[in-house]
């Protein structure tokens, strides 16, 4: 089986047969945590400033792109900045695992922000959607030049893949709501 069939055949078992790269849940619980969690209002404007006229967009790049973005349309569309989210279903609501140690970003979702100046947020959920860590591109970027892409076994998806790990530091940022 392929990288690409395991992580569809996976993220099936999350989300419905069909509905591999519906990611709904996580989108909308983004949402409600920049409604009712004002450490992560007060984070997301400390990151990604207040841009006038702006809106969050689903799918800013397209379709099987990240999933949200920041984004203003004047002439044309303005990005200000783009978020990626996804559930961790080994999280439940009792905590993070003990025995994770990392934050893991997938190499294939560096693409998005790669040769831009776009702000960037990748985002994780419990999978109860009550619980979230994220970090940001620069965190990623300075993971990414100091321990390099690590492939590694993944058991969610019964295969290989290949992340950048960043360390659960003072650059990964934990959010909860009620």
């Amino acid at each position: 089986m392929t990288l690409r069939q395991s992580i569809k055949q996976a993220a099936e078992l999350t989300h419905g047969k069909g509905n591999s790269y519906n990611d709904k849940p996580e989108r909308d619980a983004l949402r409600k945590f920049l409604k009712t969690s004002k450490p992560f209002q007060d984070f997301w404007k400390n990151y990604f400033g207040t841009p006038p006229n702006t809106t969050l967009q689903e799918d800013p790049l397209g379709e099987y792109g990240v999933d949200l973005g920041i984004v203003e349309f004047k002439y044309v569309k303005i990005i200000h900045g783009l978020i990626e989210v996804d559930v961790f279903n080994s999280w439940g609501e009792s905590g993070y695992p003990a025995h994770y140690k990392k934050f893991h970003v997938l190499e294939r979702k560096l693409k998005y922000f790669e040769n831009t100046d776009y702000k960037y947020l990748t985002c994780t959920f419990n999978n109860v959607h009550t619980q979230m860590v994220c970090t940001t591109r620069e965190n990623i970027e300075r993971c990414n030049l100091t321990y390099g892409i690590t492939e590694m076994w993944m058991p969610a998806i019964n295969a290989k893949d290949k992340v950048v790990r960043c360390p659960l530091d003072e650059n990964v940022f934990w959010f909860g709501v009620a």
